[in-house]
């Protein structure tokens, strides 16, 4: 890197010195997660967004939002983009970290029967 170039790592660093700033972005770590197990599917399916929009049955912009962040999908709609790309859905509850709680099973749901 030369003496002008900023690493995002840095800038990312300095922003998130900020607890109100740390605590929004930490706030959105289950979009983020969200979106990338759904570009996950994307890619294990080998398709471009446009294309794996058509295969799923909805439209590519709505995909892009999705995959960005900006859209929280539908359980419905998960549901269309694992049965397209040969997944099914599971459901997890988890306890909050630092607590104990009784485990409870995962709730595993072929794509199939949500759409």
């Amino acid at each position: 890197m030369t003496s002008n170039t900023i690493s995002w790592d840095s800038i990312r660093d300095e922003v998130l010195a900020d607890p109100e700033v740390k605590a929004e972005y930490d706030a959105l770590e289950s979009e983020f997660q969200c979106a990338k197990q759904v570009i996950a599917l994307r890619k294990a399916s080998g398709l471009n967004q446009r294309d794996f929009a058509k295969l799923v049955g909805i439209k590519q912009p709505q995909l892009a939002r999705i995959e960005c962040g900006k859209q929280v999908p539908k359980i419905e709609t998960l549901a269309k983009l694992a049965r397209s790309a040969g997944y099914d859905v599971e459901i997890r509850f988890v306890a909050p970290k630092g607590k104990r709680s009784h485990k409870v099973e995962p709730l595993r749901i072929s794509a199939k029967e949500l759409v």
